[in-house]
Parts: C-alpha cells; structure tokens; sequence
C-alpha cells in the first residue's frame, strides 16, 4: 500500500486533504479562542456592538443571552436594540444599586413595550432616597409615548425577588415581581434593559446615567462556540481519515484485480 501511497495521484491528494485539514484546525482554534471568556473585572471592553432584542431574545422564554464574547483578543460588549412604547406613570424604584465607581442608590425603572412584548427598562440612577421619590413622582407625571421609539442599553438577567420595601419601591430587580405587580396581557421579556447613556429621565434632578460594569465571575464557556471547535477538529481528522480510507479501497480493488489476473 505504501507504493500506492507514493504515487504522484495520492500524494496529491494527500496534500489537498492536508491543506483541508489545516483550514479545519485554524477555525477550530478561532472557536477556542471565543469559547473561553476571561474573568470580567470591570476591565473596559474594546469593542461595542449592537444586535436587535428580538434576535437574542424572545418573550417569556429563560433568559440566554452572552453580552461579552471574545473577537480575537478584543473584549466585546454586546447591546441591544429595539423600538418601544413607555409608560412612566407606572415607573418604580430599585434599591440596593450600584455605579461603577461604589456609589449606592436607586435606579429609576420605566416598563415599556415592543410590538409583541413589555420589557422594563432602567434609565437612571439616584443616589439618596429622598432625590429618588422625587425622580419618581415627576417621572410619573410625564406623558406616556405611546408612539415607538428607538431604544439600545444593556440587557440583562432578572435578579431574584425579594420583599418590596414600600410601594413602588424594591429591593432587588426582579422582573417576575414587576410582572405580578400589574398583570397585562402582552407577553415580557425574562431580561430587562438598563440604559447607561444620558436620556430624557436624566434630565430629572437627581438623576444621572447609569454605569455598570462587567459582573465580577469565574471564567465562562460559551458552550456554542466550543462546540464548533469540537466539530473544525472532527473535520480535520476526517480529512485526513478520508484520504487514508480511500486508498486502502484502492489498494485494496488493486489487489483483487491482481489476483483475478493471476487465476
């Protein structure tokens, strides 16, 4: 077999299955370097992308979305985008927040609604309480907007509920909570969107911009991307098995052709 294998036919093909085979292990190594995220430390991301909500999302689905990925050795940070309604008259208060720099307060939290679902949005942060009271009552003397308008933020994971500290105010930002708060027919996104740009509530004195980092966690996988790299080196072996099993069935036709020539 190892003569056939010499011949200029099966060396070629050897080289063109290898050559597949290298492409194969160059993505396979691409998908391993986006599948392991490093430990996010607040470290700034170099790189901010946008994608619809309803592309990574869907309503009353568990919530699945990855904000950080990994493009090269760019850490990039993924917002969405839609289009809403609003509804401040029905805004609340979230305690236990805090900025980026320590400070502690409260975020100022709108629902809102796609075409097909709500989703609750943050737009601001107070730092005292009383400051946010106020925030709030004049936050619910504005006009809903009933007309859609562009939104883009951070979506991120419901917290776990906790026991609301008086009416319109809550410990922990549970979208669940909120939900159960003021039943509506629409379904809602098990996310929310928190705005870390100025906007129209920022204009309320008191309230300022949010600003969050990248949550403090051990390293993640994303399970996705190491599955394409599983399958590139299936390829890549494949590849290579392909060209060795198609010459022990040539070698192989070879052999029978000689003994039938030799009855």
């Amino acid at each position: 077999m190892l003569k056939l294998a010499l011949t200029a036919k099966w060396i070629t093909a050897l080289v063109l299955c290898l050559l597949m085979a290298v492409a194969f292990a160059l993505l396979a190594q691409w998908q391993i370097n986006r599948s392991v995220l490093p430990n996010s430390d607040n470290d700034k991301w170099t790189k901010v992308s946008y994608v619809a909500l309803d592309t990574v999302a869907e309503p009353n689905k568990p919530f699945s979305f990855m904000e950080v990925s990994k493009e090269g050795q760019q850490k990039v940070l993924t917002l969405v985008s839609t289009r809403v309604t609003q509804n401040p008259g029905q805004a609340v208060l979230i305690a236990n927040r805090v900025q980026v720099d320590g400070t502690k307060g409260y975020w100022l939290v709108v629902p809102t609604a796609t075409v097909d679902a709500r989703v609750f949005v943050a737009v601001g942060f107070i730092s005292d309480l009383s400051s946010a009271k106020v925030a709030l009552g004049q936050a619910k003397l504005l006009y809903n907007v009933q007309s859609f308008r562009p939104l883009a933020g951070r979506y991120l994971p419901s917290e776990a509920p906790e026991p609301a500290l008086e009416e319109d105010l809550f410990s922990s930002m549970s979208v669940a909570q909120l939900i159960n708060l003021r039943p509506a027919t629409l379904p809602a996104y098990s996310g929310f969107i928190a705005i870390t740009k100025p906007n129209a509530y920022t204009q309320l004195p008191g309230v300022e911009a949010i600003t969050i980092g990248l949550a403090k966690s051990d390293s993640q996988l994303n399970w996705l991307s190491a599955f394409y790299a599983i399958e590139w080196t299936v390829f890549a072996g494949f590849a290579v098995f392909m060209w060795w099993r198609l010459l022990a069935d040539a070698y192989k036709k070879q052999q029978e052709a000689l003994l039938d020539s030799a009855e």
